[in-house]
């Protein structure tokens, strides 16, 4: 027997009516097949038929008494160093530090099928290719068109393009009709996540 520690991706969906649920996994059935879901409010007959039929990986939250910690959200990692003292006093003075992790460059397009994975930040300069997938836990920037999957748990994203790809933004689904093909800003605020243009145009 052999038992692995592995990590979940989970998302997290609450529905408030079969056509309000049908209506949002027209436009992300995609982007989350490759989640683990979980599921609450009202959840008909009709709603776990389509998710069988179409071979979603889901539980129903009333009937999951684990608890599910958020992701931390931070570029950066903890590393344990301790003086160079003896024994004894080290033991007592162990020090935390943040380390800060390296961001990935990527200069060249990201070819279809191909995913990627940082817990740092990812800057891309090229287009992301249908069927690619970036995840970073850190900051992104795609200066290219997006036609592929993007995942950031960062604490904002700049993005040039969204073509017909899907960009998740800790933990939100953002709606691809928020972007016109300027260079944006995203970040979350307490209404929740914030798009701006990077480059506002003064008049005066």
């Amino acid at each position: 027997m052999k038992a692995k520690q592995k990590n979940l991706r989970i998302f997290e969906i609450e529905v408030v009516s079969d056509d309000a649920f049908f209506a949002y996994m027209d436009k992300n059935e995609i982007l989350l097949k490759d989640f683990f879901l979980l599921l609450k409010g009202h959840i008909s007959d009709a709603v776990t038929a389509y998710l069988d039929e179409h071979r979603f990986c889901y539980k129903l939250a009333s009937e999951c008494p684990i608890k599910i910690p958020s992701r931390e959200r931070s570029g950066e990692k903890d590393a344990i160093m301790e003086p160079n003292k003896p024994q004894r006093e080290a033991r007592d003075r162990t020090q935390v530090v943040k380390e800060r992790v390296k961001t990935l460059l990527v200069e060249q397009p990201v070819r279809s099928g191909v995913e990627i994975s940082h817990a740092g930040d990812v800057t891309i300069f090229g287009r992301v290719n249908s069927a690619a997938k970036v995840f970073a836990e850190g900051n992104v920037e795609i200066y290219g068109v997006i036609d592929g999957v993007i995942e950031c748990d960062g604490d904002y994203m700049i993005v040039k393009d969204l073509g017909k790809g899907h960009i998740i933004f800790r933990g939100d689904i953002l709606d691809r009709d928020l972007f016109d093909g300027k260079v944006k800003k995203i970040t979350s605020g307490k209404e929740g996540v914030v798009i701006k243009d990077l480059f506002e145009t003064a008049h005066y």
